[in-house]
């Protein structure tokens, strides 16, 4: 369930509806809470402040129709403008990076103030009364003007400009190269120490010797959908475990790709196994139709890899880019040089043995951040001698020997290919 709930929380922040939503009931509600303080207190008490101005119906009418009027244009033009921005990002960069820009907090409020002040000013403008009203209509109107609502309108009007002069300036800084890699990096740098040392049940310490089974894993547990494995409860499957007094061994880890009935997981012998047994696993496995970042630090590298390769592509053929790219995978590398990665083992509360997951290794990263870039990188002399630059850069900094001996052998390879070029 819990990864299930992370899971739906990553979608509502990165869903372009839910914080502009939370505006607009917040409008609604405090429209009805100031025309209920303007038709309770009167207005009598605003005369005594100095940036108060007494409106009758009439001009009431008029700035709150404007104001609507105007906010409601506006905030088409800023989904135009931001969809056309996305639409730039996503065809320069790479379609995996639009989660990015539609978790953009700054263009979520900016059409969420306008959508807001519309609503705002409308549900205000429908309860002014009084003004002109035609002879053949033999209606006696009491006037009420609210001024209290129309002083706050006009609080969202100045704040709603505010937001479009600011949005006019976010949406080019947003599509620049380097604040999108340095989004990555914050994401990259914020999952590594989310996730290492890993925290799926407590980790069995380097130290000790690793378990023997006096089972074999007898059961299997088969994916009952297709998707990404986009996450695994680490709580519900160590309940799991230690209920039964078995140990569950992890086949896939978040970020792969899982086919209808293949094996996630096996189990150790237990009597009685049932299919609420495999169903209970099951729930342990938060299953999507995409990759998400937040157990899958490889989709962040991925990103990174992304841009980078798009950028030294002949169609766009920018190196500055891919060595921004180059610099920040290589700060990732040093971050992970500071890191011990967990064991495959994880022991429930008592020590014992609960689950054996999927290893992830130094040399995963080494593949994912530094093999997958080389074929491109070898085409462009430049870009290659500032990665082998940046590389051993990495190692002077890095004290894991392990790393080391990895990133050298990428060093060596394109090195070599300088030599054969020669």
């Amino acid at each position: 369930m819990k990864t299930y709930l992370q899971q739906l929380i990553y979608r509502i922040k990165g869903s372009y509806w839910f914080i502009p939503s939370l505006m607009v009931f917040s409008a609604i509600v405090l429209s009805q809470l100031t025309i209920w303080i303007d038709r309770t207190l009167g207005n009598t008490w605003l005369q005594d402040y100095w940036f108060t101005s007494m409106n009758q119906p009439d001009g009431a009418r008029a700035l709150l129709a404007t104001v609507a009027g105007s906010m409601i244009t506006v905030a088409g033009v800023t989904f135009s403008l931001t969809i056309l921005a996305m639409s730039y990002a996503t065809s320069h960069f790479g379609p995996r990076l639009l989660d990015n820009f539609m978790r953009d907090r700054g263009n979520q409020i900016t059409l969420g103030t306008f959508v807001a002040t519309f609503l705002y000013c409308l549900l205000v403008l429908r309860v002014v009364r009084g003004g002109s009203v035609p002879e053949s209509w033999d209606l006696a109107v009491e006037a009420f003007v609210p001024q209290l609502s129309l002083f706050v309108s006009l609080v969202l009007t100045i704040a709603s400009v505010g937001e479009l002069i600011y949005f006019i300036h976010h949406v080019p800084d947003s599509i620049h190269i380097s604040t999108v890699l340095r989004r990555l990096s914050v994401d990259m740098s914020n999952k590594f120490e989310e996730l290492y040392p890993e925290t799926l049940g407590q980790a069995l310490d380097e130290s000790q010797d690793v378990p023997s089974l006096s089972n074999d894993f007898l059961h299997t547990v088969t994916s009952d959908v297709s998707g990404y494995l986009q996450g695994i409860d680490d709580e519900e499957l160590i309940r799991f475990a230690k209920d039964r007094q078995a140990v569950v061994r992890l086949t896939k880890r978040p970020g792969d790709f899982v086919c209808r009935s293949e094996v996630v997981a096996e189990v150790t012998r237990i009597s009685s196994w049932s299919e609420e047994d495999t169903k209970l696993i099951r729930r342990g496995f938060a299953i999507g139709y995409s990759r998400t970042p937040t157990q899958d630090v490889f989709f962040i590298l991925n990103e990174f890899v992304e841009v980078a390769t798009r950028a030294l592509s002949p169609g766009v053929n920018d190196p500055f880019t891919a060595m921004q790219c180059i610099d920040w995978l290589s700060d990732g590398l040093v971050q992970l040089s500071q890191r011990r990665l967990p064991t495959r083992y994880r022991m429930d509360s008592e020590d014992e043995l609960r689950i054996i997951t999927t290893e992830v290794t130094r040399s995963d990263f080494v593949q994912a951040m530094i093999w997958q870039l080389i074929p491109y990188v070898q085409g462009d002399r430049n870009v290659s001698q500032y990665m082998v630059a940046s590389l051993k850069r990495v190692v002077q900094i890095s004290d894991c020997k392990t790393l080391n001996e990895l990133i050298e052998e990428p060093i060596r390879t394109l090195e070599q290919a300088w030599k054969d070029e020669n």
